[in-house]
């Protein structure tokens, strides 16, 4: 979502622009390199088996950005490539926007050393402990309004129902789904045993297109082929202000770990942050995060205002319990207030169409490229 309306500001200002990016991207203008759909992966356990593959992608991203053609690169985010680019950029003394670079504050602080002394190098960053964190390191950095805080919440009647976000890489998502399941099953019957009327129904959210068919088959396996009639599968709109209004209408919400327990708390409903890793991943990440919190709610805020649930093994009642239980305890105006705060401390800095014209702005000798 970022990436598309740079590359709307890049497109209308004359430049090309290729790569990888989601449909958003492509819909402004980004000709594909690559299908993004190959690139969706986290966790060693994951990307291990798709090494050969996502190396083909890296290959064919460093050739187009050390061809004399291009001009600059800008990354977003995802670390796994972005941060071999950026080692070749700084190589070749070719300039860099990155996005979101590695969240040094959590884990790998040593990241940072390759933007020392990196004059071509430019790091635009969403969260405060990000710009703290790289200054102590060494690293200056440019502050960027996240979107979700420019939403505004529409006052409409919320549902009983449930949300379950399991996440955006379709390996985490089907490895998180049957615990979520567990969860929601256990929400509707605490919440039959305390309320009257209608079981609140459950929407399991695909964040996008190519994740719903596998969310759907993985879903009838679990129930035998039959799924049941107050469960199913929606896609996540595309836009942010329409998946925002979309959450806020529920009534609680399970998600795994990552920008989604932003927008949860953004939009004020009860929610828990859980996930279920793969066992290299949760080794690497008692070694090596040093974050005390893993959701991004907690981590800006610097306290728990988010329960987090880390499945090391499969889900029992025990731990469906104390998630639901977590969910049940929080009340809307605790989670308003979360959310009041976090669109304060979101708003502040740069839009991204402000952002990459600056960076453009170095290209351009008296005409457009």
């Amino acid at each position: 979502m970022i990436g598309a309306e740079m590359v709307e500001t890049a497109v209308r200002q004359g430049f090309k622009v290729i790569g990888t990016g989601g449909p958003l991207m492509q819909e402004k203008g980004l000709v594909p390199l690559w299908d993004y759909n190959d690139l969706p992966v986290s966790g060693v356990g994951d990307v291990v088996p798709k090494y050969f593959s996502l190396k083909n992608v890296f290959d064919v991203l460093s050739d187009a950005a050390e061809s004399k053609k291009c001009l600059g690169i800008v990354a977003i985010d995802y670390p796994g490539f972005n941060m071999r680019l950026a080692r070749l950029a700084k190589k070749w003394g070719k300039p860099m926007l990155y996005v979101a670079p590695p969240q040094v504050w959590a884990w790998k602080s040593k990241r940072a050393s390759l933007f020392r002394q990196a004059d071509k190098i430019r790091l635009a960053v969403f969260f405060g402990i990000e710009t703290k964190a790289y200054k102590q390191l060494g690293c200056d950095t440019i502050r960027l309004k996240h979107p979700v805080s420019g939403w505004t919440r529409r006052y409409a009647e919320r549902k009983s129902d449930m949300l379950l976000l399991p996440g955006s890489r379709r390996t985490s998502a089907l490895r998180n789904l049957p615990a979520f399941v567990t969860v929601a099953e256990k929400y509707r019957k605490v919440w039959a045993e305390n309320n009257v009327g209608p079981l609140p129904d459950v929407v399991v959210v695909a964040s996008r297109e190519s994740l719903e068919v596998p969310l759907l088959v993985s879903l009838e396996k679990l129930y035998d082929g039959r799924l049941p009639s107050w469960l199913k599968v929606i896609v996540a709109p595309k836009q942010m202000g329409r998946r925002l209004d979309l959450y806020s209408e529920y009534g609680a919400a399970l998600t795994s770990f990552g920008t989604s327990t932003l927008e949860m708390a953004c939009v004020g409903i009860p929610f828990a942050a859980c996930v279920v890793p793969d066992f290299l991943t949760f080794v690497m990440g008692k070694i090596l995060v040093k974050s005390e919190y893993l959701s991004l709610p907690n981590a800006i805020l610097g306290c728990g205002v988010t329960p987090e649930f880390i499945i090391q093994n499969r889900m029992n009642d025990r731990m469906a319990e104390a998630i639901v239980d977590a969910i049940f305890q929080q009340d809307f105006a605790t989670t308003d207030e979360v959310a009041l705060r976090l669109h304060k401390v979101l708003n502040v800095g740069k839009k991204p169409d402000e952002l990459v014209s600056e960076f453009l702005a170095q290209f351009v000798q008296g005409q457009a490229h």
